[in-house]
């Protein structure tokens, strides 16, 4: 059966206001996105770009770039006249949402691994999370596919009316329990983050735990938000509006986790600090040393923020730092 098509004047105004919204609202998803890669780029410069590759610099630029395509190709047809919606939207739309789910879920690896570092790397706790995880990976994915079967889009072209417009979603009640699983799964991580972090944190002394749980408590807080507002959108409003919160979402995700990572790396670089050989002190992440100067980090240093288990995979110790503490450098 072919989409029916709005005839009356004033359904058909509210169609053309509804695609003018979502438009500009799901537009300011992008401009967030931008807004903070401009704000953390020196940062990513300085402690993720001259670093040495390792698994957390490779999840940082999986979670911090593709957002960029996944909610560019969303877009493409929010702002373009309505044509055959049917032909098509359906097209643009399920990929891009599918870039989106599976971009969350990367965001969500990265905790994972996170939470693993700090439990002391234990295999158990590794393997619980990702089980964990996968299941909820397994039913988002069914429900985006079962939401996405079920729209019924705008019929052809009508007069005022811009890009893609939902009429009916009624699969969107099964794709609302995906924004649940992520908030539980995410209240789980938050738990258990604040456990080993108040426990080692008290016997280690360290700010990098301090940090850890703070990011953890804003991230969670964070998607608790979005992901809640997600499910009121999706059985309280009308259908038309089931996707208008989704970008925000997985821009959330990108921006939470790059800089979770970001702070991880401004922490343990903190604890590199060069020494010049003829007695001078420089700070930090140095670019440029004295012909006779050697960066070298602290003993204490190195045995618990350089080498300690989270820096394992999120890396951040300069090129200086590392070389100087493999050879056993001390002060």
């Amino acid at each position: 059966m072919a989409p029916p098509i709005a005839t009356d004047h004033d359904a058909l105004r509210n169609l053309a206001i509804s695609g003018i919204a979502l438009a500009m609202i799901q537009s300011s998803a992008l401009t967030i996105l931008i807004y903070d890669w401009l704000l953390t780029l020196e940062k990513e410069v300085t402690l993720v770009w001259s670093s040495k590759w390792s698994l957390g610099k490779a999840l940082y630029f999986l979670t911090r770039y593709p957002p960029f395509v996944d909610v560019l190709i969303c877009l493409s047809r929010r702002w373009v006249p309505n044509k055959d919606s049917a032909t098509h939207c359906p097209i643009p739309v399920h990929i891009g949402f599918w870039f989106v789910t599976v971009g969350m879920h990367v965001a969500e690896l990265i905790l994972v691994l996170r939470t693993w570092a700090i439990c002391g790397r234990n295999k158990w706790v590794l393997r619980g999370l990702l089980f964990f995880q996968m299941l909820i990976f397994l039913y988002n994915a069914a429900s985006l596919e079962i939401f996405l079967r079920s729209i019924v889009w705008l019929g052809p072209e009508l007069p005022g009316v811009v890009g893609c417009l939902i009429l009916s979603a009624p699969g969107r009640r099964y794709f609302s329990i995906a924004y649940i699983n992520l908030a539980a799964f995410e209240l789980c991580i938050f738990v258990m983050t604040t456990i080993v972090c108040y426990r080692r944190g008290r016997r280690n002394g360290s700010g990098l735990f301090y940090v850890v749980w703070r990011d953890g408590l804003i991230f969670f807080l964070l998607i608790f938000m979005i992901s809640a507002l997600n499910v009121m959108v999706m059985f309280a409003i009308p259908h038309e509006y089931s996707i208008v919160l989704t970008l925000f979402q997985r821009v959330l995700h990108s921006i939470a986790t790059g800089r979770i990572l970001l702070h991880m790396r401004e922490e343990v670089s903190r604890k590199c600090i060069a020494f010049t050989i003829g007695g001078g002190q420089q700070s930090g992440w140095n670019t440029t040393h004295e012909k006779n100067s050697k960066p070298i980090c602290f003993a204490h240093d190195v045995t618990f923020e350089c080498r300690d288990e989270l820096t394992f995979w999120i890396g951040g110790e300069s090129q200086e730092c590392s070389e100087s503490s493999s050879s056993n450098s001390t002060l």
